[in-house]
């Protein structure tokens, strides 16, 4: 999808990273894509939760045109990094959107400081406990050709039409910068492990007012059965023919989901 805004670059812990600011508000959004993705992924959600809203998409180090220097590339130094980005900005507490890995870094974030997440989005969520599809990392750290990566690519979406040649050009374009791969390698060699306060991501879901939307046929990380995050006091929804990119696939109920949970 094209761009949700201007783009605009920080300097963050020694890196630059790229982001997009929409709307404005005393209620902040941050919006956090999962591992391989940029900001691009949440064009048609952005600007949708913008009404009376300061909402910030960006791209994490190791992606989109952000710096490819992710350090020892775990989840914990990418927390860091997007933690110092809240602080250039001057966000002291915010509504924290994230798909896939970003979920994760959420929930990382909703233990190390809750002070400062008022709520999490998570969608498609990785770390809780969900097994996430090797085949799908290790293909797209190591594709290189159109054709590898087209294929990987449908892997996200229930309905493969969605991976059109624009897509596809924009990916290669990514994973032929000098450094990708071995950015991505750190990253998915990190093991969600436990939180500063000891629990696992799991248990952190709840803790704050928490969000799960998963498609229903996400072949990448798949839904949990049903009533499974119940205990937790977390809402939860599958949206059937969806991926993994369901934000994409199903971008009005989506919309609609968050929108309606921030106003809570």
């Amino acid at each position: 999808a094209a761009l949700p805004g201007q783009p605009h670059w920080l300097d963050v812990a020694g890196r630059r990273i790229r982001y997009v600011r929409q709307g404005e508000g005393a209620d902040a959004v941050v919006m956090v894509h999962g591992f391989g993705g940029r900001l691009e992924n949440w064009a048609l959600n952005q600007g949708a939760l913008a009404d009376g809203r300061t909402v910030v998409a960006l791209d994490l180090p190791g992606h989109g045109e952000s710096s490819l220097d992710v350090g020892t590339g775990s989840l914990d130094e990418l927390a860091t990094i997007v933690l110092a980005f809240l602080d250039a900005l001057g966000i002291d507490r915010a509504q924290l959107v994230g798909h896939s890995m970003g979920a994760a870094l959420g929930l990382l974030l909703a233990d190390r400081v809750p002070q400062r997440v008022q709520s999490l989005a998570l969608v498609g969520p990785a770390g809780t406990g969900q097994k996430i599809s090797a085949d799908f990392i290790r293909g797209f750290i190591g594709a290189r050709e159109p054709d590898q990566i087209a294929s990987l690519l449908r892997m996200l979406y229930a309905d493969p039409r969605r991976v059109t040649d624009a897509l596809v050009a924009s990916v290669v374009m990514y994973k032929r910068r000098e450094g990708v791969v071995e950015a991505l390698t750190k990253i998915a060699s990190s093991r969600y492990g436990g939180t500063p306060s000891g629990r696992s991501l799991r248990e952190v879901m709840g803790s704050v007012s928490t969000l799960v939307i998963w498609g229903l046929e996400d072949a990448v990380i798949p839904p949990p059965p049903p009533g499974e995050f119940k205990d937790a006091g977390v809402e939860m929804h599958v949206l059937p023919g969806c991926g993994h990119m369901v934000q994409e696939e199903a971008a009005d109920e989506v919309k609609r989901l968050i929108d309606d949970f921030l106003r809570r």
